[in-house]
């Protein structure tokens, strides 16, 4: 019989503990390697306390400028992207408990996300809130809702649940379709985001994957999604399919709550002030350099 010295075991076990030790860092290791950005080195501009709250973000291509709400107030505020100067456009647009949470811009109007799953339809031209349309997706029991997107392939709005009645114990995020022609929802989901796929790829099952905003990549069309819990940038194709995760530093993007790109792709992150002074970060778009074929 061979007999396991005290040393022996000893050292077995602080082997042990060195291997548990590197694994958990592994798991929690920020990964900022995600292709044509520097995630470790945003460009923080602070935007004051007005938007203490910012919750939606959206870019106007026109005004080469940013659009903003905040959750806390019934108004559309412009971002100079040069001046960096904070500009009403539209005022006591909506009622003081709507909870606003996302927005699009498009030609015509803004598109503006409440919390409990309705889009309101601000007419840009618009003076005042007489104008405006309400489209309630009209989901059972107690659902959640932060990101609100266009996606130009389906010809519509689409809202991703960040939390929703029907999605306890099955692990998914659900996606819903706006029709803009018909200023309509789809009565069935448009897809659903499996969480557990998220999961895999952070190599981490206590993550909460919880969308707090979403935007199309104007260059690579892949679905790009923010969930300030647990600080994660999730990328799916355009019907869900996840294809890459990344975990983001909470000292850089404590809560971030807003995405939007620029035309060349640039990406611009927006954070609420919850736990510091609220911010813009903004990531240029650095797509590498396709190799020489010989």
């Amino acid at each position: 019989m061979i007999k396991t010295s005290k040393f022996s075991a000893n050292s077995f076990f602080i082997v042990l503990l060195v291997l548990s030790m590197f694994l958990v860092a592994c798991k929690n290791e920020i990964d900022e390697s995600l292709s044509g950005y520097d995630l470790a080195r945003p460009r923080a501009t602070a935007i004051g306390k007005v938007l203490n709250e910012i919750s939606g973000l959206a870019y106007d291509a026109d005004q080469s400028a940013l659009i903003a709400i905040s959750d806390s107030k019934e108004k559309i505020f412009q971002i100079g992207l040069k001046t960096k100067k904070l500009k009403d456009i539209k005022e006591n647009i909506v009622a003081p408990d709507s909870d606003l949470e996302d927005i699009v811009v498009t030609d015509t109007a803004y598109y503006l996300l409440c919390s409990w799953g309705e889009i309101k339809e601000v007419p840009v031209r618009a003076e005042d809130s007489s104008l405006n349309r309400s489209y309630d997706l009209g989901l059972v029991g107690q659902n959640d809702f932060e990101s609100l997107y266009y996606d130009p392939t389906a010809r519509a709005l689409v809202m991703i649940c960040k939390t929703c009645a029907h999605e306890k114990g099955k692990k998914i995020r659900t996606a819903f379709r706006f029709d803009l022609a018909t200023k309509s929802f789809d009565s069935a989901a448009f897809f659903t985001i499996s969480n557990e796929e998220v999961e895999n790829l952070v190599k981490d099952t206590d993550i909460r994957f919880d969308p707090s905003a979403a935007a199309i990549h104007p260059i690579n069309k892949r679905l790009y999604i923010i969930s300030s819990s647990s600080n994660l940038l999730v990328i799916t194709d355009t019907r869900g399919k996840v294809i890459e995760a990344y975990r983001l530093n909470p000292d850089l993007y404590p809560q971030a709550e807003g995405i939007a790109f620029a035309p060349n792709g640039d990406m611009y992150i927006s954070n609420e002030g919850k736990y510091d002074k609220p911010t813009i970060l903004y990531l240029p778009y650095q797509p590498s350099e396709p190799k020489n074929k010989r």
